[in-house]
């Protein structure tokens, strides 16, 4: 069981989509690197994750 899964995650702000299909499971003992360039969405992924920010569309499932 994952500790963490993010299933077709989506995030828009008004018309602009800023997370499109994102896809992960992390399992316990894993690590992750979230890269790209700035303004790519790393900080929104994880705005999302923690919950600050509300997704559009998709599923974060924490600890199954």
């Amino acid at each position: 069981m994952a500790l963490l899964e993010v299933k077709n995650l989506k995030k828009n702000f008004g018309s602009t989509e800023v997370l499109k299909d994102i896809n992960f499971d992390l399992e316990e003992g894993q690590a992750i690197s979230i890269i790209g360039s700035s303004g790519s969405g790393k900080t929104t992924l994880l705005n999302c994750i923690s919950t600050i920010d509300k997704v559009t569309s998709g599923h974060i499932f924490v600890g199954g």
